[in-house]
């Protein structure tokens, strides 16, 4: 049903009232084209303006998910800054960082060392200074993450402290692609095999 209220220039679809320029009362489903701009600076007076996406895994394929900011008990991306002292040599091995991997996902955006250097050693007939790894993964349900040197330690009586940003995204406005996996062919410097589709 489609209703026309001409003192107003108002079109109505699934209501005769319509209270908008375009009122529909139901879904609305996009199949093709649905054009969305940035969202320019909102000042402090700016009010009533909501956040909307396409969802590509909706069935059928199309619906608009609208973000209320109003009714989040957390925002989409969140930044969060954690500083780790007291460290055994310098393995931070597993900490639970208690984010259910069901509902976010967690990644490192930032990291400092901040202490003692891990002393070279021959390995070989040359210097090395180990394999020294910073990132999360999920166990036991959870976000964990490890920062260490997996091969080396600081010397007995060093010390070290670890200050890390992590980016903690809600699952709701995240989705996975798939893999791609480039040969470089032993050089250091190329071209990804392929684009992913973000759309």
């Amino acid at each position: 049903m489609i209703s026309l209220h001409s003192l107003v220039a108002q079109v109505g679809i699934g209501t005769i009232t319509p209270e908008a320029d375009l009122h529909i009362g139901g879904d609305l489903l996009v199949r093709d084209a649905f054009t969305m701009g940035s969202l320019g600076t909102v000042s402090g007076t700016d009010e009533d303006f909501m956040l909307i996406s396409r969802s590509t895994n909706s069935s059928p394929v199309g619906r608009i998910t609208k973000l209320d900011v109003n009714s989040l008990s957390v925002a989409p991306v969140n930044v969060i800054d954690y500083s780790f002292t007291n460290i055994s040599l310098d393995n931070l091995r597993d900490v639970d960082l208690q984010y259910d991997s069901s509902e976010y996902i967690v990644g490192v955006a930032n990291f400092r060392y901040l202490g003692d250097p891990i002393q070279k050693v021959n390995a070989g007939g040359t210097k090395s200074i180990g394999n020294f790894v910073v990132h999360t993964f999920i166990s036991g349900g959870t976000w964990h993450l490890e920062i260490r040197n997996q091969t080396l330690d600081l010397d007995p009586g060093d010390s070290v402290n670890y200050e890390v940003t992590l980016i903690v995204y809600d699952k709701s406005y995240f989705r996975y692609l798939t893999p791609i996996t480039t040969d470089l062919g032993g050089n250091n410097a190329g071209t990804a095999s392929s684009v992913p589709n973000l759309y």
